[in-house]
């Protein structure tokens, strides 16, 4: 029995449609193959770093910045390995992550990575320095963050900056939910900075208040230390010169 004419018209269409779905397909392939052949490859966040900000970017993310922030995340941490496998140049990553940080102001992981990246591999310290300083400006009870930035100043390229270092260990450690170390970090700082009496009082507050009998252990002899330095008049016996170890953030 033959099809009716409307069946028939109805296959030529699908047949039709078959046919130019695999013409352009292949015209696809064909056209991808010349495009990885003769254009340049793009670059992680490349897409993005365009973007003139985060503030920029919010209304075209519809609603979704976290989303977007997810999506720049990783992008951020895939342009940061290339460029550390491949030539430690690091001159997007300021814009980057002040972008991914303006999309989710909330995330503490991304004002610390970005800001020990740019210290210590992208040496540009004041990049890093205006990074941490976004971070705690958007998150200004988090001890975990100003126990960072404490720690920023800490491992210094350079040369440590231990009073910067001492302010945000004593900021971290007033905070709710300190660091258990925040405390011990800024007594350590504050003394080897050269401000004894300052360091005396930290010291004798670990002294008295850690629940670590190890850390009471190390307060009482840095207390010692302390006291027989200034009574003998030779501050400078309480005081070590300290070596910046360099922070790697992979192996």
């Amino acid at each position: 029995m033959s099809a009716s004419p409307v069946a028939a018209a109805l296959r030529l269409r699908v047949a039709c449609a078959w046919a130019v779905a695999i013409a352009f397909a292949a015209g696809a392939v064909t056209l991808a193959q010349v495009a990885w052949e003769r254009l340049p490859h793009a670059r992680p966040l490349e897409e993005l770093a365009y973007y003139p900000s985060g503030q920029h970017l919010r209304p075209a993310t519809l609603g979704h910045a976290e989303s977007a922030a997810d999506l720049a995340w990783l992008r951020a941490v895939q342009y940061y390995g290339e460029h550390r496998e491949r030539d430690n140049r690091y001159e997007r990553m300021p814009h980057v992550f002040d972008m991914l940080t303006t999309l989710a102001p909330r995330f503490e992981s991304a004002y610390v990575f970005g800001s020990f990246a740019l210290a210590q591999e992208g040496r540009d310290f004041v990049g890093a320095e205006t990074l941490m300083q976004k971070g705690l400006d958007a998150n200004p009870t988090s001890a975990d963050l100003a126990f960072q930035a404490g720690f920023l100043y800490y491992v210094k390229t350079g040369g440590r900056d231990l009073r910067h270092a001492a302010e945000y260990f004593e900021r971290a450690a007033r905070l709710p939910n300190p660091p258990p170390q925040a405390a011990r970090f800024a007594a350590f700082s504050r003394q080897h900075a050269g401000d004894l009496r300052v360091a005396y009082a930290l010291w004798k507050d670990v002294a008295e208040h850690s629940t670590n009998s190890y850390l009471r252990d190390m307060a009482e002899r840095n207390l010692m230390e302390i006291r027989e330095a200034l009574a003998r008049n030779h501050p400078e016996q309480a005081i070590r010169k300290l070596s910046t170890p360099e922070v790697r953030l992979g192996p």
